[in-house]
């Protein structure tokens, strides 16, 4: 029951966030709250780039932040793998099986679990939960609990995605059908006028309400002279 409440606590917060760094620090502070731990990260995968982000890493309870690092060790095993990895044991053996480095600046641990954050076919990145006192500090009620987190978490973070796309694309189709109506508007001034001066001035005029500016000018090239004209200044 206990497992079950903190789930329905993690996806009533996720529920209300549409934003991908409110979802990620949501996540980890729920995490290091359930596990008791000071020591957890949150990293994001960027496929175009082959490089791992970290907006949420806490070691002893502190936060740190790591510039984004190519996709290697952990990280790289996980990703590929799309396996949550658990090492209780021996854990200098285990990570060099998997060619996992300590990052510079952290310290190693003795005992983790790494769980795929996945949306579908795809692997977004992975949550990342350590001790480093003890071994077999985890038991596969954890391992349970984390991924399934880690999938609400997957949903959330899409769902953010594609509604930042769709607040883009209408931001879009604002913007351009603003550019529309100032077309048509000018347009329509511009049918309405027959005398060069006046088509000068009207377009002069929109111009500087459109842009908002003071100065602006239109000039016209006389081929006889070989000089511009200042029709509108």
């Amino acid at each position: 029951m206990a497992e079950v409440a903190i789930i329905n606590s993690v996806q009533e917060g996720l529920a209300s966030k549409l934003e991908f760094l409110a979802i990620i620090d949501l996540v980890g502070d729920k995490l290091g709250e359930v596990f008791h731990s000071p020591d957890l990260n949150i990293r994001l995968y960027n496929p175009a780039t082959n490089m791992i982000h970290i907006p949420y890493l806490k070691e002893h309870g502190e936060r740190i932040y790591l510039d984004p690092r190519p996709l290697d060790g952990l990280a790289k095993y996980v990703i590929e793998t799309r396996q949550v990895l658990v090492i209780n044991e021996d854990m200098d053996r285990r990570a060099a099986e998997i060619d996992s480095p300590t990052v510079a600046g952290t310290d190693n641990e003795k005992s983790l679990i790494a769980v795929p954050i996945l949306t579908g076919n795809r692997v977004l990145g992975l949550v990342n939960i350590s001790n480093f006192e003890r071994e077999n500090a985890f038991s596969e009620s954890d391992v349970r609990l984390l991924t399934t987190v880690a999938s609400s978490m997957g949903v959330a973070l899409e769902n953010a995605r594609l509604f930042d796309e769709t607040q883009n694309l209408l931001k879009i189709t604002e913007d351009r059908a603003a550019e529309l109506a100032i077309i048509n508007s000018v347009q329509e001034g511009l049918a309405s006028k027959l005398d060069i001066q006046a088509i000068y001035d009207l377009v002069g005029d929109k111009i500087r309400e459109i842009f908002d500016t003071q100065t602006m000018f239109i000039a016209a090239f006389d081929h006889e002279s070989g000089k511009d004209v200042f029709a509108y200044d």
